[in-house]
């Protein structure tokens, strides 16, 4: 109750605007990327383990190959992945820009936005972070690792200023 009462004080005084500029994600997805990346090298290396046991050359080899592919995930992707993806309102439409290597640009009206859904897993509770679902009739795009702050920002943005068949969105 208390912590519903806090987020509602914190919206009121950080009211969208009509148009936000460069809506990146949070600095902390990187961390959180990069704790995701962690935990699936150490399944790669428990079964790269199991197979020392059998075929010691190619398990070495793999090893190497896991660890370099690690490594550039955590120095090179993350890093350029953050600074490609993010979000941003132009005119009542919504931009959605992701990729890094094959860049995906998504602009959807807000008046064909039906409803969103904020939903948080447990790393992203730690970390403050959440992701939004904006469905549309027969498609979805999501939004991800942005801090719940911007999460109902977007939320409170699209319920407040999308028409559907010239009526105000309830």
């Amino acid at each position: 109750m208390k912590q519903s009462q806090h987020l509602k004080s914190i919206l009121r005084r950080a009211e969208p605007p009509d148009t936000f500029k460069n809506n990146l994600l949070s600095e902390k997805c990187i961390m959180l990327w990069r704790i995701r990346a962690t935990a699936m090298l150490i399944l790669y290396a428990f079964l790269d383990g199991g197979m020392f046991v059998f075929f010691p050359d190619f398990a070495i080899l793999f090893g190497i190959l896991g660890i370099g592919a690690y490594l550039s995930m955590i120095l090179l992707y993350f890093p350029m992945l953050y600074k490609h993806c993010g979000y941003l309102f132009e005119n009542s439409i919504i931009s959605i820009n992701s990729g890094v290597f094959i860049y995906h640009r998504t602009k959807i009206p807000v008046s064909k936005i039906q409803y969103c859904v904020i939903s948080q897993g447990p790393l992203q509770r730690i970390f403050g972070l959440c992701s939004v679902r904006l469905l549309m009739a027969g498609s979805f795009e999501s939004v991800s690792q942005i801090t719940l702050i911007n999460a109902y920002r977007l939320k409170n943005y699209i319920e407040n200023t999308g028409e559907y068949n010239g009526q105000k969105k309830i």
